[in-house]
Order: structure tokens, then sequence, then C-alpha cells
């Protein structure tokens, strides 16, 4: 059996408002992404812009590959 002792007078920092002090710092995240075909190659995002943009993208993709799925579906039936 582990008996543990704690020092009540101790001051103990909080991980998140550490952090959450830290944030408050910094300013928003960029992302660059390389475009090699493109006019400007270096192109940079806001991450939370760029996270938007992949779930629509991804949202776009979905939609074409169930109505893919949806045709294959249809000939297999035939």
């Amino acid at each position: 059996m582990r008996v543990i002792t704690l020092d009540k007078n101790a001051k103990v920092e909080s991980t998140v408002d550490s952090y959450l002090g830290s944030m408050e710092e910094l300013s928003p995240m960029v992302h660059k992404s390389y475009h090699e075909l493109a006019d400007t190659p270096v192109i940079e995002k806001d991450s939370l812009a760029q996270l938007h943009a992949n779930i629509e993208t991804l949202t776009d993709l979905q939609a074409r590959l169930s109505f893919l799925m949806r045709e294959v579906r249809y000939l297999m039936k035939v």
C-alpha cells in the first residue's frame, strides 16, 4: 500500500494557467504551404483559415466519392 503525503504549504503552479498565459504573448499561428505551379509559390495562411479550407476540401471529396460509390452500386445491380 502506498501512502502519499502532501505538503499543503507548497505552491503549485497550474499548467493550464501557465499555458494560457503563454498563449496571450504569441501572435496567431501561420501555416506556410508551398505550391510549385502557383504565381507565388509560398503562401502563408492563418491556421484556422487553413483548417476551414481543408474541411471544405474534405467535404467536397466525400461528396464526390459517395456519388461514385452510388454509381458503382447501380452498375453492379445491372
